[in-house]
């Protein structure tokens, strides 16, 4: 069975509408064989940045699946306090390179780990599930430089999507020059519905013969 390093930075006990996709991925992809070794966050994170927490979720996955969980290290208290003092949108339009995302941390701490783990278990293929999209930079990063395949997964878009909020119209440009980077990089693509897959191929983000959409079910 070949083995998959499964980097999904929302996991269980992680709770939500972000973790159910890679929690069905993880779940039965033995099936199609390969055997998942997944990369997350740790439960400490998931508490101390306040998400919805879900035990039960554990219960739907394999028990003798391998999962590291590495600490994300986000600066949630310290953008509580500058909330606080109303100082936080300063900081993001001008830090916005280190506050785009707040996983963008967990990238640095993962990143050795996730070579020691494919060197260990002779992975020849890496799986990224997004948002946040700050952890394709990681599956890159492994791609370039393990010589590595990556499939990277997007359960939302990014730029095109209402959900994510941008400081100003110059850092939304910038996200979208990202996009133009990094979307052509994995070796393959797969994104959930139809319309996001017409949507990238007509801003030739990706060539046709690398994006695959594969829906959520129910």
């Amino acid at each position: 069975m070949e083995k998959v390093l499964f980097i999904a930075y929302q996991f269980p006990p992680r709770g939500g509408p972000g973790v159910q996709r890679s929690m069905a991925f993880v779940s039965h992809l033995r099936e199609f064989g390969y055997e998942p070794i997944v990369l997350t966050v740790t439960e400490d994170d998931i508490k101390q940045g306040r998400y919805q927490f879900d035990e039960s979720l554990m219960g739907r996955i394999p028990h003798d699946i391998l999962i590291h969980r590495i600490p994300a290290n986000e600066p949630a208290v310290w953008a509580k306090r500058m909330m606080e003092l109303k100082l936080y949108r300063f900081f993001w339009y001008f830090g916005f390179h280190r506050l785009w995302e707040w996983s963008l941390n967990w990238n640095e701490n993962a990143l050795p780990v996730a070579q020691q783990l494919i060197r260990e278990h002779n992975i020849k293929l890496v799986y990224t599930s997004s948002a946040p999209f700050s952890v394709m930079l990681l599956g890159m990063k492994l791609q370039q430089t393990l010589n590595v395949k990556w499939v990277a997964d997007l359960r939302d878009p990014y730029t095109d999507a209402y959900a994510w909020q941008f400081p100003s119209k110059i850092h939304w440009l910038f996200r979208r020059r990202f996009e133009r980077k990094v979307f052509s990089k994995p070796d393959r693509l797969i994104v959930n519905t139809p319309a996001v897959k017409e949507l990238y191929l007509k801003r030739q983000l990706i060539e046709p013969s690398k994006i695959t959409v594969i829906t959520n079910g129910y």
